[in-house]
């Protein structure tokens, strides 16, 4: 036999539908974030690998620069050339020093476009500028 549960005299049950519908916009809204954050990285970049194990953890803000195969430059999605990226690096610099770059250059590429983008880095006064790699045998990027 069943015994109905006694409710407090004008007490109503409690509505989860707006705590459900706020659940879901939030995963929803995650969701096309961690999508935007990627937007940066150039898949066609095939960083070389590297066997000194590091720890990666949550990348801060920074100016992620894809170096092609070719020698191409693009940070995002749009393409740059020296000129362009120096203008983009110095206001970087001169704004937001504490704003770090990452260079991602294609292993398959020759080191001269690596060391122009690097003293590009070094003549607009960016204090430091990270590399994009492999670590060897985990196949996971250290950026």
């Amino acid at each position: 036999m069943r015994i109905a549960a006694r409710q407090a005299e004008g007490e109503e049950p409690i509505n989860m539908t707006p705590l459900i519908d706020m659940v879901f916009l939030l995963l929803v809204f995650f969701l096309v974030a961690t999508s935007f954050a990627q937007e940066e990285r150039d898949h066609r970049v095939k960083l070389p690998v590297t066997s000194t194990p590091r720890p990666l953890s949550a990348p801060p803000q920074q100016v992620v620069i894809n170096i092609l195969q070719d020698g191409t430059i693009r940070v995002g999605a749009k393409t740059m050339d020296h000129r362009q990226l120096g203008e983009l690096l110095g206001h970087v610099a001169r704004n937001q020093p504490d704003r770090m770059v990452l260079i991602r250059a294609d292993e398959r590429s020759t080191f001269r476009y690596f060391a122009a983008v690097v003293a590009l880095c070094r003549r607009v006064g960016i204090a430091e500028a990270r590399i994009g790699y492999i670590e060897a045998g985990r196949g996971t990027a250290a950026e």
